[in-house]
């Protein structure tokens, strides 16, 4: 026999050996392994036991194996004084797939298996079909469950559209691209690995936004494509309609009246002459969104139920309102975020119901373990989320957005900001925005101009906004900001999990005390709250207080 040769290291788990593994090539010989007296030759136990595969040392070792010829131990094992071992033959897996399968079919058919684990199908007939979906097979595996792997051709070209996404945003001109469209507006963090291959080698490093391709569209843009089932469901709740236009008209007025000086969100002279405009209507999902909020603050019998509460109405309004946006109906980012700010005026209650108790703490108790997935605090930090997907905690004032969509930007951001202080202190729990990822302007009056610029050719001067800014609401946000930056260093002075650790909370709250102090000395005489001045604005300033 030939001087084995060193090889590679034996695997740990060898497979089982094969005819043609026994004409492998040598290999070095395996550690000391002493053999049973049963395999040593010259032992009184000494005898072979004929084999029909390689023995696993051998087979480890990819050498030649006479085990099959001569019996167990082989000469290779006899020579080294190891331990010769025939592995078990393994079973197939598909033989117990297939048993497995057939098993499960039978029990679904009600038919207990054959002791050979198939089912008990005679003169060839064939197996049963497996039952519909029931209750009691959840859990169960069957291939109904499998999702359905052939798709449309028309479905097939745009995701190779859609898979060409990534190289547009490589390609250096890319990066020079101005964002004109601020609900079309993607970005990219200077520590994201992507910004890396999108920005230009001659060009600057700090270009955070860049706009999306035109390939990036929602089911607006695309409403003929819509799934069947997408457009049943959409259907079913009602997505598509609306009240009465009286009463539609008198929902608006009563949300641009008591709920967008709390989120000045929304562009009103732009929103009013679409909502006036049959042929160019407004964004169906933020129109379903301020119906919902209006329909909090509205007071119309048409709303209320037996017991003169609005909330079923609300209720209408939300779920239409998070179809659409399940349904990624509206591409646009900006409308996405104005809708999610607004469906946080909805609050289901514990358990989905809107109860009513007697016990004030049961009640206090019961709305805070209400479903986390359908209050302010949920869709707030939704809506974060899809700001700063869009950059909307940069500045853009170097962008080519037109002014109006540079104040609105502002707006939106700082409205995003007093809404996660003000819902994280109202239950008790975390910010989600860090200020010091944010470098944009603070908001200030002139942010409220509605005002657009000209448009086509000839157009010189600026279209005047048809509503003009109530100086009451833009002092109560200017100053509701400035009092959620203040609820923003108590919360993290005060009611943090680290600061507990700290020695320095009387020092903290000093200066807590010293920031409300200067806040409501430089408060302005509009918003300013006294007893014998009572202002509903300036009230709900100083309540926040």
């Amino acid at each position: 026999m030939a001087e084995p040769r060193p090889p590679p290291a034996p695997p740990t788990a060898p497979l089982p050996a094969s005819p043609l593994d026994l004409d492998a090539s040598p290999a070095q010989a395996p550690k000391d392994n002493p053999a049973p007296p049963s395999q040593i030759p010259g032992s009184a136990s000494f005898r072979r036991q004929r084999a029909s595969r390689a023995c696993e040392t051998c087979h480890s070792r990819k050498v030649r194996c006479d085990a099959a010829s001569l019996g167990v131990p082989c000469t290779n094992c006899v020579a080294f004084s190891i331990e010769c071992k025939i592995p078990a033959p393994k079973r197939k897996k598909t033989a117990g797939k297939k048993d497995e399968e057939s098993e499960r079919r039978s029990s679904y058919a009600g038919t207990p298996p054959s002791p050979t684990g198939r089912s008990a199908s005679l003169s060839g007939q064939r197996e049963p079909a497996l039952p519909r979906y029931e209750p009691d097979n959840i859990g169960m595996n069957s291939h109904h469950g499998m999702p359905d792997t052939e798709v449309s051709e028309a479905y097939a070209s745009q995701q190779r559209v859609n898979n060409g996404t990534y190289a547009q945003y490589m390609k250096p001109k890319f990066a020079r691209a101005p964002i004109k469209e601020a609900g079309r507006v993607a970005y990219l963090g200077e520590s994201s690995n992507l910004s890396l291959l999108v920005q230009d080698r001659h060009g600057t490093t700090d270009v955070v936004h860049y706009p999306l391709p035109e390939n990036v569209r929602g089911a607006r843009a695309r409403v003929n494509e819509l799934d069947n089932v997408e457009i049943d469901i959409l259907h079913q709740r009602g997505a598509f309609l609306l009240p009465p236009r009286a009463l539609c008209d008198e929902l608006v007025e009563a949300y641009f009246q008591w709920i967008a000086p709390v989120v000045p969100v929304i562009n009103r002279t732009k929103f009013m002459r679409r909502y006036r405009d049959p042929k160019n209507p407004p964004s169906l999902l933020l129109l379903q969104a301020i119906l919902l909020a209006g329909s909090r603050v509205c007071s119309n019998p048409q709303l209320m139920d037996a017991n003169g509460s609005t909330t079923p109405a609300a209720m209408t309004f939300y779920k239409r309102a998070k179809a659409l946006y399940d349904a990624n109906y509206e591409d646009d980012r900006v409308t996405i975020v104005q809708a999610l700010i607004l469906m946080g005026w909805y609050w289901e209650g514990p358990e989905g119901k809107d109860k009513t108790r007697g016990d004030l703490v049961t009640h206090a108790r019961s709305d805070l373990a209400a479903d986390v997935t359908k209050n302010v605090f949920y869709w707030s930090r939704v809506a974060v989320i899809v700001a700063q997907g869009s950059g909307m905690h940069r500045s853009v004032e170097h962008s080519q957005l037109s002014r109006a969509d540079k104040r609105l930007w502002k707006r939106i951001w700082w409205t995003l900001f007093t809404r996660d202080r003000s819902v994280a202190v109202a239950l008790g729990r975390p910010t989600g925005i860090n200020i010091e990822d944010s470098d944009v302007e603070m908001v200030s009056e002139d942010d409220f101009i509605d005002d657009e610029e000209p448009t086509g050719p000839g157009a010189n001067q600026a279209r005047q906004s048809e509503f003009l800014p109530d100086p009451i609401h833009v002092q109560f946000f200017l100053n509701y900001v400035k009092l959620c930056e203040i609820m923003g260093l108590v919360l993290a002075q005060q009611y943090s999990v680290a600061s507990k650790s700290r020695r320095n909370n009387a020092i903290d709250l000093t200066h807590s005390d010293m920031a409300l102090a200067d806040w409501l000395q430089n408060c302005p005489p509009e918003v300013r709250w006294e007893p014998q001045r009572h202002h509903f604005w300036s009230a709900l300033l100083h309540a926040n207080y």
